[in-house]
C-alpha cells in the first residue's frame, strides 16, 4: 500500500483533525448502538419478571436512537468533508503537474488515459478518504463495542460465533488478490475505451465522410466488451465471496440457539441477554459484510493512486532545472547557432531526423526554411521553441547552450505559431489573447490580418470558434493562431507554414508586418517555413533541408542562380501559377 502511504501523508494527514473528531463520534456512535440491545435486554428481563423498569429502558432506548441519528450524521459530514478537500487538492496537484510535463510526456500517454486518472481514479481516492476510512474505523469500532458486549454475556457464546466468522474473512480475503488484479485490467480499459471515443467524437465529422461508422462501433464494443467482462468477473467473486459472511452470521445464530438455549434453561442466561446476544449478533454482521465492500475499495483505490502517482512522479524533460540561464539580452534579438545539430526520436534513435545541422541564425534577421515534406522543417523548429529537447552543445542562444536557458524565460521571449494550430472552444478573443485586454487582441487581429474575417463574422471577435475551430475555414484559423502569436512582443518569432492558406496579397501583408515588427525596439529573430518560396524572397538567409540535412543555404537570388532542391521547386511553382 506504498501509494496509498504517500496519499496519506500528502493530503490526508493535514486535514487529521476532523478525522480524530470524526472519529470520536464513530466510536460515540458505536457505543450507543451496542447500549440499545443491553437497554432491550434490562427491559425484558423486568418485564419477565413484573419489576419496574421496562419504561425507563423504553425511553433509554428512544434517547439513545435519537443520540445515534445525531452523532452517525455528524461522523459522516466530518468524514466526506476532509474526503472532498484531499481530492479538490489532489486534482489541483495533477492538473498543475500536467502543465509542467512536456510534449514529450504526452506523446507516450493517451488523453483518455489521462482523462481516466484525472477523473475516475482520483474519484476512487476521494472515496478511499471519505467513505473507505470512515467505514474501517467503524468497522473496528462496532466489532470491538459488540464483540465487547458479547463477552460481557458469555464468552463462550462468543468464542463460538468467532469459529464461522473468522472461516468467512479467510475465504474473503483470499479472493480479494484477484479482484485487485481485476480491477487494475478495469481501470486500463476504461482509460482505452475513454481514449477511443474521445478520438471518435473529436473525428465525426472525418467517421461521417468516410462512412465508416460501423467500424468505429465494432471498436468501441471490443473495448466496451473487454471493460464489461472484466466487471462481470468482479460481480461473480462478490457474488460469492460477500454472502459467505452472511452465511457465518446464519451459522452463528444457529449456534447462539443451540447452546445458547440449553445456557437458558440452565439459569446461566436470561432471556434478555439471549434477545441482547441476537441483536447484538445481528448488529455486528452488518460491518462484517461492509468489510466485504471495503477490502476491494481499499485495493482499488490502491490501483488508482498507483496510476495517479505514476503522472504525479514523471520529472519534466527539464534539463535547465537546478542551474537555468536567463535569456541574454542584446541591442538586436538573440543569435541563434546551431552547432553541428543531430536529432532523431527515442523510439527510432538510428533514424535521426536532422543531421549534422550546422548554421548561425542572426539575431533580427529574416531566416527562411525550405524543405520537401517530411525534410525536418518542423522539428527544427519545435528544438528552437525547446518543445523538443535538443542534445546539449548543439543549440546555443548569445553563446549559451539552450539547454541551460531557463525554459519558462525562453518562452517569454519566443513565440512559435505551429503549422497545424490548435483552437480552443472559446471566443476569437480568448484564442488570440488568453485574457488580455480588448487593445492588445483588436492590434494583433490587425498584425494579422484577420479584420476583413472578423467583419464578415456575426459576433466578430466574441465569436466562439466551435470544438478545435471548426467553425473558421483553414485560413481563418491560421490568422487567428498568428494574432495569438502576435499578441506577444517576442524576441524570437518561429513561423511553421502559416502562410499556406492565405492568398498572395495577404501573404505579402503578414510579410511586411513581421519585417516592421519591433520588440523595444529591435527587430526580433524571424525563422519562417514555407513551402511557397514567394514568402521567402525578402528572407536574410534562406535553409534548404533535405532528409534532415542543409544541403544549401543563401538568400533567394543566390539560390535560383544555382542548380538545386530550391531552384526546382522554383520552376515548378512559377509554371503552376
Amino acid at each position: 500500500m506504498t501509494f496509498t502511504r504517500r496519499f496519506v501523508g500528502a493530503y490526508v494527514r493535514p486535514l487529521l483533525w476532523w478525522y480524530v473528531a470524526g472519529t470520536a463520534l464513530v466510536v460515540l456512535t458505536n457505543w450507543l448502538s451496542v447500549r440499545v440491545p443491553m437497554e432491550m435486554a434490562h427491559g425484558l428481563d423486568a418485564l419477565r419478571a413484573g419489576t419496574p423498569g421496562v419504561r425507563d429502558a423504553a425511553l433509554h432506548i428512544g434517547l439513545l436512537g435519537l443520540l445515534i441519528i445525531v452523532t452517525r450524521t455528524l461522523s459522516r459530514v466530518l468524514f466526506f468533508s476532509p474526503g472532498r478537500h484531499a481530492e479538490f487538492a489532489l486534482r489541483e496537484d495533477l492538473f498543475a503537474h500536467l502543465l509542467k510535463l512536456q510534449p514529450d510526456f504526452f506523446a507516450k500517454h493517451t488523453t483518455g488515459d489521462l482523462l481516466s486518472r484525472a477523473t475516475s481514479d482520483v474519484t476512487f481516492a476521494r472515496a478511499f478518504a471519505g467513505f473507505a476510512l470512515l467505514q474501517g474505523i467503524n468497522v473496528i469500532a462496532a466489532l470491538t463495542m459488540a464483540a465487547g458486549q458479547m463477552l460481557l454475556i458469555s464468552p463462550l457464546l462468543t468464542v463460538a460465533c468467532c469459529v464461522p466468522v473468522a472461516f468467512g474473512f479467510v475465504a474473503v480475503h483470499s479472493g480479494i488478490s484477484r479482484m485487485f488484479t481485476l480491477q487494475r485490467q478495469a481501470q486500463a480499459q476504461l482509460a482505452s475505451l475513454s481514449d477511443d471515443l474521445l478520438g471518435t467524437l473529436q473525428g465525426v465529422a472525418t467517421v461521417q465522410a468516410f462512412c465508416v461508422e460501423d467500424t468505429f462501433v465494432a471498436r468501441l464494443t471490443t473495448h466496451a466488451s473487454a471493460l464489461r467482462a472484466s466487471n462481470l468477473e468482479m460481480a461473480r467473486l462478490r457474488a460469492l465471496l460477500f454472502p459467505v459472511l452472511t452465511v457465518a452470521g446464519g451459522v452463528c445464530v444457529f449456534l447462539l440457539l443451540s447452546v445458547g438455549g440449553d445456557m437458558a434453561l440452565a439459569g446461566k442466561l436470561t432471556a434478555g441477554q439471549i434477545a441482547a446476544f441476537i441483536a447484538l449478533l445481528a448488529y455486528l454482521i452488518v460491518p462484517l459484510r461492509l468489510l466485504g465492500v471495503l477490502l476491494p475499495v481499499f485495493q482499488r483505490s490502491e490501483a488508482s493512486l498507483e496510476r495517479i502517482y505514476t503522472v504525479l512522479d514523471a520529472v519534466p524533460n527539464r534539463p535547465d532545472l537546478g542551474r537555468a540561464q536567463p535569456v541574454p539580452v542584446g541591442l538586436t534579438g538573440p543569435t541563434i547557432e546551431l552547432r553541428h545539430l543531430t536529432h532523431a526520436w527515442p523510439d527510432a534513435p538510428d533514424r535521426p531526423v536532422l543531421s549534422d545541422i550546422d548554421v548561425v541564425l542572426p539575431g533580427g534577421a529574416t531566416i527562411g526554411v525550405f524543405g520537401r515534406t517530411g525534410s525536418g522543417k518542423s522539428t527544427l523548429l519545435r528544438l528552437l521553441a525547446r518543445l523538443e529537447t535538443p542534445p546539449e552543445g548543439t543549440v546555443f542562444v548569445d553563446g549559451v547552450d539552450l539547454t541551460r536557458v531557463d525554459l519558462a524565460d525562453w518562452r517569454r521571449r519566443m513565440t512559435l505559431v505551429p503549422q497545424a494550430p490548435f483552437l480552443f472552444s472559446e471566443s476569437i478573443a480568448e484564442n488570440v489573447g488568453f485574457g488580455a485586454g480588448t487593445p492588445v487582441v483588436e492590434a494583433a487581429a490587425a498584425s494579422a490580418s484577420l479584420n476583413v474575417d472578423l467583419a464578415a463574422l456575426p459576433d466578430g471577435l466574441a465569436t466562439v470558434v466551435g470544438e478545435r475551430g471548426i467553425a473558421l475555414s483553414g485560413g481563418q484559423r491560421q490568422r487567428v493562431a498568428l494574432a495569438r502569436g502576435l499578441a506577444r512582443d517576442t524576441d524570437v518569432v518561429l513561423l511553421d507554414d502559416v502562410l499556406s492558406a492565405v492568398d498572395h496579397h495577404t501573404e505579402q501583408e503578414l510579410l511586411e508586418m513581421l519585417r516592421r515588427r519591433r520588440t523595444d525596439g529591435r527587430p526580433p529573430l524571424r525563422v519562417i517555413v514555407s513551402h511557397r518560396l514567394s514568402a521567402l524572397e525578402q528572407a536574410d538567409l534562406v535553409l534548404v533541408l533535405e532528409e534532415g540535412r542543409l544541403v544549401d543555404k543563401g538568400t533567394h537570388a543566390e539560390l535560383l542562380a544555382r542548380p538545386g532542391p530550391y531552384q526546382d521547386a522554383w520552376a515548378a511553382q512559377r509554371e503552376a501559377s
